[in-house]
């Protein structure tokens, strides 16, 4: 036989069992609601972040051909430099005088007067004499 107290001790403790069932359900939705938030904005960080991946290969694409362009760029420059100098009878000479050559050193190493190699430091150079 059982004791009088049981049936009430016992059915408290149901009870209990009960009421914790239930908030440990609620709290089981809450989370679950926090999952599905969780999830939506990772998907939103996916289409970010494959939308970013995207216009950076567009963006290397560019910049690949760019670089291309400037060599391109680089190369005809270099060509209608070299036919400058060599077009022109001076080329060398007022090469020498914008690197800084002085009226007496192009007159040593160019074979140039003294009229020259000043005329050409006037009209190429800095205020070398």
């Amino acid at each position: 036989m059982m004791p009088a107290y049981w049936f009430p001790v016992s059915g408290a403790l149901i009870v209990l069992l009960m009421a914790a069932v239930v908030w440990l359900w609620r709290e089981v939705l809450k989370l679950k609601h926090k999952i599905d938030q969780l999830v939506e904005q990772v998907e939103a960080s996916k289409h970010d972040i494959a939308g970013l991946c995207s216009a950076a290969v567009k963006v290397d694409s560019r910049l690949e051909s760019t670089g291309e362009q400037v060599g391109e760029l680089m190369i005809k420059l270099s060509e209608q430099q070299l036919a400058d100098q060599s077009g022109h009878p001076y080329g060398g000479v007022i090469q020498k005088v914008r690197s800084g050559a002085s009226v007496n050193e192009l007159m040593q190493s160019g074979g140039l007067s003294l009229d020259e190699a000043t005329l050409l430091v006037r009209l190429h150079g800095g205020r070398h004499s």
